[in-house]
Formats: C-alpha cells, structure tokens, sequence
C-alpha cells in the first residue's frame, strides 16, 4: 500500500525545509524527501537580507544574534561598497548589516529544525517520477509515496517542475548562470599587491565586467566567496573569460577561475502561476529569485512559507489553495520580481555608457536603495514595504 501523507515535499532546501516546519508545527503530515545527505555543500554567495532574517525570526523564532552565536551565520559585515571596475560608486555602512552563511551549514539547521517540529525527513532519496494528479511521487528506489499535495522545492533543475505543463522554452530563456569559489581569508595570496578588496571586512559589488551580470567578493569569517553571474543568454560562452578578467582585476590568478564550479540561476524566468494539480512549486524550482541581484534565499523562504500556508488552509477548510498561494505570490514575492527586472533592463542597458549612470542612480538613491536591497521598500517606485528595524 502506498503511503498518504497530507503534504509531500520534494527538496530540502530553504523552501522545503520552511513549508515542513509550518506544516508539521500545524500538526499536518509531511514527508521531505531530499536526494543529498546533509550536510551538503551548495555553491551560493550565502548572503542574507533583513527581509531574510525576518522570515527566519517569525516561522522559526531565530533571532540573528542567536544565529550568530550558533554558528549558523559566520559574520554580519554592516559596511558595503559597490564598484564599476577601478571606480567606486558607493561606499559606507548600512542601517541593517548583512548575514553570511554556508549554505552546508543552513540548510541543515532549517532541515533540523523541520525535524523537530514533527516533519518525516529523509534524506539521500532521489525522486524520479511525480504524478501531479494524483499526488504519488516515485523514488529512484522504486518506492511510492503519495500527498494529498506535492510542494515542489527542488531547485532549478527541478523534477517536479518538469513532471507539469510550464512553458520550458520560456524558462530556458530567462536561465542566468554563475560561476563562485572560495579562497581562505589566510590564503597567502590574499596580501598585497592583490587588490585591498580582498582584505575588506564588508561586501562588495562589481559592475562593469558583464553587460548583464555582476561580480562579488564576500567576506565569511573564514573564507571569501569570490564570484560573477548573470543572464546567460546574453554572455554564453564568454562567462568563463570574463571571470577570469574579473579574477585577474582581483590580483588573483586567473587559472582559479578555471576551477571554480558553475551553477544555473533563475534570472527572470519565473513561473507566474506556478502550480498545477496537486503541486505547488517554491523557491528556485519555481524560478522565484530577484531579477537584478539574483537573491534567492528570502525568496525560498518566504515561498515556501507561502505555499505551506496555502496547503494548510486547503487541509483543514478546504480552500483553494491555487488562489491562496496566488493571493501571497502577487503581494509580496513576484511584484519585485517583475520591478526588479525592469529596474535591471535600465541598469545594464546603461553600462555601455561608463559608471556615470550607476553613479547618479546610486548616490541619488541613498538610504532609500539600501531598504529596497533589505526589502523594507520595493522594486516599485520605492515604496515601503515594511517596518523594518529600529534605527
């Protein structure tokens, strides 16, 4: 007999590891399956938000200081400083500092704490087949499970994504790509002559090396993430190249961006209604990550929250839980997502004409772009989103 679970989750990543904790806290049954075993390393920058930290404080009750403490975040940087190549549009601290995590590191907390509030998680079980009409999700094994839903937070190579009708050409064209390593912040050839960046406690931000994309250098407390993404249509085969520019600009050998891992990036190709029978798809599998920056773990977070939300109220009222999840998509995750592209458009397009652009952009900006990255105003013109922190 197959085994009936109210809700199966695919993926446990941020996404899935967020719905299974507000499910299993609301007392529904919920089956994780994941195909790694955690911890696992995952290629990603690791950099929260406010608007990040905000969701973890009110699903989870984890403030950052406890976070902190645990190990969960290595560092909280509260400067920044955005450049285009040589030229430094902006610099400073900001009201709310960053978070940096490793993702082997946070997602297995998430993963535990998932397990702690009730959720059946099994790790190291590859999913092979789904049935969105039915609800029966097949392992590699041969093993059958079947939710009264199916939540799709498997990534952007997701498996349940592919078992519905969603658009692939659309999605293969908005694909954005990245390439990332990392280098220990002892690692000798972090001293000069190569560039003081390197040695900078804060975050930092390169234009001018992709005509759609971006670089990075962020500071862990034991090691730097040092990488460039962007749309990858628009750059193809040239990626590697214009890392190892980037890498070379850095002081750095260039034969390090040879090494360094590649992974794709929803970078606009989001599923605007993404759900179909019993599924429901979060996070990157639903290509819910913001269109300039690429950020992606509020973005998790927050959908998957939302998708929880909406297959409980299905549960226990029988809601429509397609609307629900809608009602929550179009308020708080995909107006940025449409206003941050558009922003992008103007940004990149801009490019070619030097960093004067993004220099008036910046500046003129000020505070107010600061709380747009952090999520307490929005993409769209500005306006304010959130309370946010006190000051």
């Amino acid at each position: 007999m197959t085994p009936t679970h109210d809700v199966v989750i695919v993926g446990a990543g941020p996404a899935g590891s967020t719905a299974a904790h507000v499910l299993a806290s609301r007392g529904a049954s919920v089956l994780v399956l994941d195909k790694a075993e955690f911890p696992r390393d995952k290629l990603c920058a690791g950099l929260l938000t406010w608007k990040a930290v905000d969701v973890l404080e009110r699903v989870f009750g984890d403030a950052p200081e406890g976070l902190l403490a645990s190990g969960v975040f290595n560092a909280a940087p509260a400067g920044y400083c955005i450049r285009f190549r040589d030229h430094i549009i902006a610099q400073g601290e900001m009201f709310y500092p960053f978070h940096l995590t490793k993702r082997r590191v946070f997602d297995k907390h998430l993963a535990d704490r998932a397990v702690k509030a009730g959720a059946d998680v099994r790790l190291g079980l590859a999913v092979s087949r789904v049935d969105p009409a039915t609800g029966t999700v097949t392992t590699a094994d041969g093993r059958e499970f079947r939710g009264r839903y199916v939540l799709g937070c498997d990534g952007v190579a997701s498996v349940v994504r592919r078992a519905c009708p969603f658009d692939g050409a659309n999605w293969k064209a908005g694909m954005g790509g990245a390439l990332e390593f990392y280098i220990d912040r002892d690692d000798p050839r972090l001293a000069a002559p190569a560039h003081a960046d390197l040695r900078a406690e804060h975050p930092t931000v390169y234009a001018g090396f992709l005509r759609a994309g971006y670089g990075w250098v962020f500071p862990h407390a034991d090691r730097l993430a040092i990488g460039i993404g962007g749309h990858s249509a628009r750059h193809g085969r040239e990626f590697r190249a214009k890392f190892r520019e980037f890498v070379s600009f850095l002081g750095l050998p260039p034969e390090l961006a040879d090494a360094a891992k590649g992974h794709g990036l929803p970078y606009g190709n989001y599923i605007e209604k993404p759900w179909h029978g019993r599924v429901m798809l979060a996070g990157d599998a639903a290509g819910l990550v913001e269109t300039l920056f690429g950020e992606g773990i509020y973005y998790a977070l927050r959908s998957g929250e939302l998708a929880a939300e909406a297959a409980l109220a299905a549960l226990t009222r029988q809601a429509d839980p397609h609307a629900l999840y809608a009602k929550g998509l179009n308020r708080d995750i995909l107006p940025e997502l449409v206003w941050s592209r558009k922003l992008r458009r103007v940004l990149y397009a801009s490019q070619s004409w030097g960093f004067m652009p993004l220099l008036c952009f910046v500046r003129g900006g000020g505070r107010l772009l600061a709380e747009m990255v952090h999520g307490i105003r929005s993409y769209r013109f500005l306006l304010r989103r959130a309370k946010g922190p006190a000051v």
